[in-house]
C-alpha cells in the first residue's frame, strides 16, 4: 500500500514538472484598420495543430500560447528563430500575460520563407517551443490551363506554330 501511494505521488510530480502549454495560430490582417484599432486588435479564434503548421509569406501570423500554469505577474521571453545552419534568433520579445486572459497573444508579419522555431521562456528557462514553416505566396503562382505545352516548346519553329492548334482540355 505504501509503495503504490509512493508511485502515484512520484507519477504526479513527474507529470507536473514536464507539463507544457498549448500553442495555437491564426492568420488575420489588421493593417486596414485605423491606427488606434490596430493597437488593440486581437483575433478571437485560434487553431491548434497536431503537425508542423505551414503559413504563407504574406500572412500576418498570430500566435496564442497558454502555459499550463500561467503567471500574470511575470515576463515571458519569446524568441523567434529561423533555421539556417542551425537556428538563428531573428526576434526577441518580452511579454506579460494580461490578467484574466491566461495566455500570450502576439503576431509576426513579413516573415521570409523558411523553417522557424518559436520558443517561450520563463525565468530564463525555455518552457515550450513549436516549429512552423513559411512558404511562398500561393496566389502568385498561377497555372495557365489554356496554353498547350507543345506551343511553348515549338513556338520558335514557324511550321510547328502554324500546324498546332490549342484546344482547351476540360478537367
Amino acid at each position: 500500500m505504501r509503495i503504490s501511494g509512493f508511485l502515484v505521488l512520484a507519477a504526479l510530480c513527474v507529470s507536473c514538472g514536464n507539463s507544457h502549454g498549448r500553442f495555437a495560430f491564426t492568420v488575420a490582417d489588421h493593417s486596414n484598420l485605423p491606427a488606434l484599432e490596430q493597437k488593440f486588435f486581437q483575433p478571437q479564434r485560434f487553431v491548434s495543430y497536431k503537425t508542423k503548421p505551414v503559413f504563407e509569406r504574406d500572412d500576418v501570423l498570430w500566435y496564442a500560447y497558454r502555459p499550463s500554469s500561467p503567471k500574470s505577474d511575470r515576463y515571458y521571453g519569446i524568441s523567434l528563430q529561423k533555421k539556417s545552419l542551425g537556428y538563428q534568433e531573428v526576434d526577441l520579445r518580452n511579454r506579460m500575460i494580461i490578467e484574466g486572459q491566461g495566455m500570450l497573444i502576439d503576431h509576426y508579419k513579413s516573415l521570409d520563407e523558411g523553417e522557424y522555431r518559436l520558443k517561450i521562456a520563463l525565468n530564463n528557462k525555455v518552457i515550450d517551443q513549436i516549429d512552423f514553416v513559411i512558404v511562398g505566396d500561393s496566389s502568385a503562382e498561377t497555372i495557365d490551363y489554356e496554353s498547350n505545352e507543345s506551343e511553348e516548346t515549338d513556338s520558335a519553329s514557324p511550321v510547328a506554330a502554324a500546324s498546332s492548334t490549342a484546344t482547351p482540355v476540360g478537367l
